[in-house]
């Protein structure tokens, strides 16, 4: 009689590496990451967004002309986000620091709303086509099909 061994079956956890204070979950999966850089007299913002299957990761880091950075995290599961709007920001109001002065008016960007708000998403360019589809897709897999 044959004996056939078979070796246990492991699988290392996969620690990625996003910018947020809010980590990647067990078996939760990356399915997009972006980074969106405002550069405008070295007083921009830096946006951070990672897509999941279950969460939008987001930080934001604003940069004033002191180059002191800030950041504020978000983690938004896809279960709460209710709507996702393409929209353009317009402010009337022009920004001031040290170095310029600038009127703000930004490209096309995604809101999204739900029960925790409502929040923009500063994406690039190059990648705001396939998050059009990437969000709304992820969204339909987390609330259409069980996990178990």
């Amino acid at each position: 009689m044959a004996r056939i061994g078979s070796a246990p079956v492991t699988k290392q956890p996969n620690n990625y590496e996003i910018y947020n204070t809010f980590s990647i979950m067990g078996n939760e999966k990356i399915l997009h990451e972006s980074i969106f850089k405002e550069n405008t007299c070295g007083c921009g913002a830096n946006y951070h967004t990672t897509l999941t299957d279950a969460r939008l990761i987001i930080r934001t880091e604003p940069k004033n002309c002191c180059n002191r950075r800030n950041y504020s995290d978000v983690s938004i599961f896809l279960r709460d986000i209710a709507e996702i709007r393409q929209t353009t920001e317009i402010r009337d109001d022009c920004e001031f620091c040290a170095c310029c002065v600038r009127c703000c008016h930004s490209p096309k960007i995604i809101e999204i709303r739900g029960t925790f708000g409502s929040k923009i998403l500063h994406i690039p360019k190059d990648d705001l086509a396939s998050l059009q589809i990437a969000i709304p897709v992820a969204i339909g897999n987390h609330k259409l099909i069980s996990h178990h």
